[in-house]
């Protein structure tokens, strides 16, 4: 268990710290990295709305860091949450939830309403503090977002990402929990003997699970093959429960079997009428 240490989180406030900013995304991203956010974006973008932040230690050291930029959507005064990076020594220390609550609080004292991000939906953890911590909500599901990249932390897959939103005036679901109860059918792509499996389009569950990695970057390491089945899988599952009705209430990641499940519901009226065969 990692020592609990000062963690202040607060806007950049000087070039050095935009600079410092510029270097941790390369450090999180790889050295590579082309979509570099630069210091200057990150230095005016207070000035034109918007929000660049940075986690730093008690020695001054920039541990993590955000940045966003404000708009309208639907009449409402919105924020884009475009990068949120820990360093890799960091991590496990709270400072993503940290920078989210900040971010969170900053932008509901200027009144912007709703705040949306993304993430990669085969990232299970980073799936459960967004829904089951955070409280976000399931948006939709974009193939290929953001299209190749030379990130290592993409995994070197299409870049399929769940869009997800979150009101400023939440304070967090604190979901710790979300086990489906017996029979409910899933999805996945490597199924066990013993699961109760279904197809798409076969019956429309009130409620359904989705299969995703325990631990993609296990699955990886061991296969890329097997790895893009997942994400081609996963893509077919989520754009047909979407399309049809089903919201995502959160992901379960089972004790004993360390398997990982989006759990989507749909109101009855959601279905669409099954074919007569």
């Amino acid at each position: 268990m990692q020592t609990p240490i000062a963690i202040q989180i607060r806007p950049l406030r000087s070039q050095d710290e935009c600079h410092a900013a510029e270097a941790l995304q390369r450090d999180v991203w790889g050295k590579d990295f082309v979509d570099v956010v630069p210091a200057t974006l990150l230095h005016v973008v207070d000035y034109v709305g918007g929000l660049a932040a940075g986690a730093f230690d008690a020695s001054g050291t920039m541990l993590g860091f955000l940045f966003g930029v404000n708009g309208v959507r639907d009449g409402r005064l919105v924020h884009w949450s475009h990068m949120l990076g820990v360093r890799d020594e960091a991590r496990n220390l709270g400072i993503g939830r940290k920078l989210k609550e900040f971010q969170r609080d900053t932008l509901r004292s200027i009144g912007v309403t709703r705040i949306f991000w993304t993430f990669d939906p085969l990232m299970s953890k980073n799936a459960y503090f967004n829904l089951n911590r955070l409280g976000a909500s399931v948006v939709e599901y974009v193939p290929d977002m953001y299209g190749s990249t030379t990130s290592p932390l993409h995994l070197g897959l299409a870049t399929d990402r769940l869009v997800v939103s979150l009101e400023t005036s939440s304070n967090g679901n604190q979901t710790a929990s979300l086990a489906p109860s017996p029979g409910v059918p899933m999805l996945t792509a490597f199924p066990k003997l013993t699961d109760l499996t279904m197809s798409i389009g076969d019956r429309f569950p009130e409620t359904a699970l989705i299969e995703v990695p325990g631990n993609v970057l296990d699955v990886v390491a061991r296969s890329n093959a097997t790895a893009r089945i997942w994400r081609l899988s996963v893509r077919d599952h989520f754009q047909w429960a979407l399309r049809n009705g089903y919201s995502v209430r959160g992901l379960h990641c089972d004790p004993a079997t360390y398997r990982s499940f989006y759990v989507v519901m749909r109101p009855p009226a959601a279905a669409p009428a099954l074919a007569a065969s």
